[in-house]
């Protein structure tokens, strides 16, 4: 979804859908987009309160309001 992709901006305040390993279980995880790729979205997140960067889908993601 290329226009997905598009629509997000460097610097936006999204939520990451992360998906459980080995499961289809997703929380809602606060993140930050550093970069959009061809394929991904690099994030920059708070995962369970340790910061990660992360290459995911865009599809992935959710804008906050």
């Amino acid at each position: 979804m290329k226009d997905t992709q598009q629509a997000f901006q460097v610097g936006e305040q999204v939520i990451w859908l992360k998906r459980v390993p080995g499961g289809d279980y997703v929380y809602p995880v606060a993140a930050k987009v550093l970069a959009v790729t061809a394929k991904r979205v690099k994030i920059e997140a708070d995962d369970e309160g340790e910061i990660v960067i992360r290459y995911v889908p865009a599809e992935s993601l959710q804008r906050r309001d």
